[in-house]
């Protein structure tokens, strides 16, 4: 005997994810902080003497053979002019709003400034001995990249596919530079975005249990399928 008979198949979909509430309460504050610590810096250099510029930058000279590791840091906070502070202030309060908001402390700042220093120590090894690195690009470029990644990772409410398409594009907003500036580390740059990204995949490794708990998970049927059933 042949009769008919519909059905449907559940299927379990993620409907919210950890990036689905508000970043923290104090993200706007610490996002804020973080910029005036780097104007406070840049004018405090621009203001006293060309001596402290020097002082502050990272030199492979300096760092790779006299092992003054503390300039990995300090060439962070340190801008050339207005116009290099302002081109990456805006990146700084941005991506350390979410950092911060989302991750918490130990992403942002504390995980985040040790990569741009390992980011700033990389650079140096390809340059020679007197140039004189200094700006928050690295890092920027360091927070970029483990955003756009941990983005992928992380944000399960939308299809894969949807995800990638959206990190690229903004990638290519936020980084591919439309005009080739001699005075521009490029290749900081470079360094730090593969830092990111590679941050933010062990990152989620060690915290995917975490992150997927905050999930929020429905129950969805699929459209009636029907067939014959043979008895």
């Amino acid at each position: 005997m042949t009769t008919e008979f519909n059905w449907t198949q559940p299927r379990i979909v993620v409907k919210r994810t950890l990036l689905s509430r508000k970043p923290a309460e104090n993200s706007g504050l610490i996002a804020a902080a973080s910029a005036m610590v780097i104007l406070f810096v840049s004018v405090l250099v621009w203001r006293d003497s060309p001596e402290l510029m020097r002082f502050s930058a990272a030199v492979p000279a300096r760092v790779l053979d006299h092992h003054e590791y503390w300039r990995l840091f300090s060439a962070v906070a340190v801008h050339s002019d207005w116009k290099h502070l302002f081109s990456n202030l805006p990146f700084v309060v941005f991506f350390s709003y979410l950092l911060y908001g989302y991750f918490g402390f130990g992403v942002y700042p504390v995980g985040i400034v040790v990569l741009s220093a390992v980011t700033n120590y990389l650079s140096l090894l390809t340059y020679p001995p007197e140039v004189h690195l200094v700006g928050a690009s690295g890092m920027t470029h360091v927070m970029g990249g483990f955003w756009l990644a941990v983005y992928i990772l992380v944000e399960r409410s939308l299809p894969m596919k949807k995800r990638v398409l959206r990190s690229l594009g903004v990638a290519l907003i936020l980084f591919l530079p439309s005009t080739v500036q001699p005075e521009v580390s490029y290749r900081t740059h470079a360094f730090g975005l593969v830092l990111g990204i590679i941050a933010a995949a062990v990152y989620f490794q060690r915290r995917k249990r975490w992150i997927r708990a905050a999930e929020v998970l429905e129950i969805e049927e699929d459209d009636d399928v029907s067939g014959p059933v043979v008895m």
